[in-house]
């Protein structure tokens, strides 16, 4: 009985040497040089940005309108505008130079404008209440809530999908040469009767 007593304890010892082995050995995965790469696929300074020709910009009276379309009148919204200029394969057309605005109490990044290279800008003759109205409602708008996801791969062929780096390159850029603009709270205009404001 005394030879099993010893071969028992010594075949414990050997597997749980074994098995404190594994586990160290299968947590080794080759993941992080791969995902290195993903985790900064953006400049910290990207010269393609610029701060925006103010013509391009919306008034205050715009985004006050804008504001009041969307019924966000009662806190201060701040807006950041900024100017980026494609190049491929973002672009079919290089040189063509894009005005984002984001909202930062609305959670939201909306593209303005854009311009072709040899074009320059014609401010448009709508009113600022017109104006802000169909901003409110303009294609081209990325809700940082509903529609961001992880990663670029995730964004796959997605045409309004975008990815949380690209969020985060945006709001980067912005903060470095974007201009701010910020709306105290207001009271929106009463409707008048008929449907205008």
């Amino acid at each position: 009985m005394p030879t099993i007593a010893r071969i028992i304890p010594a075949s414990l010892a050997l597997a749980f040497a074994l098995a404190a082995a594994l586990p160290a050995t299968a947590a080794v995965p080759p993941a992080p040089a791969v995902s290195a790469p993903q985790r900064t696929p953006y400049p910290v300074i990207d010269p393609a940005f610029s701060r925006p020709d103010g013509r391009r910009m919306p008034s205050r009276a715009t985004l006050r309108a804008f504001l009041t379309e969307l019924k966000s009148t009662r806190q201060v919204n701040t807006f950041c505008f900024v100017q980026r200029k494609l190049e491929r394969p973002d672009t079919a057309e290089p040189g063509t130079s894009v005005l984002s605005m984001i909202w930062y109490e609305g959670e939201s990044i909306h593209r303005i404008n854009r311009l072709r290279v040899g074009q320059s800008y014609a401010p448009g003759t709508m009113d600022p209440e017109t104006e802000g109205r169909m901003l409110a409602h303009a294609t081209g708008t990325v809700d940082i809530k509903t529609d961001v996801v992880p990663t670029d791969a995730d964004v796959g062929t997605s045409t309004f999908l975008v990815s949380r780096p690209w969020v985060d390159h945006m709001l980067a850029q912005c903060r470095r040469v974007g201009t701010q603009v910020r709306i105290p709270a207001f009271k929106p205009p009463v409707p008048r009767p008929g449907g205008g404001s």
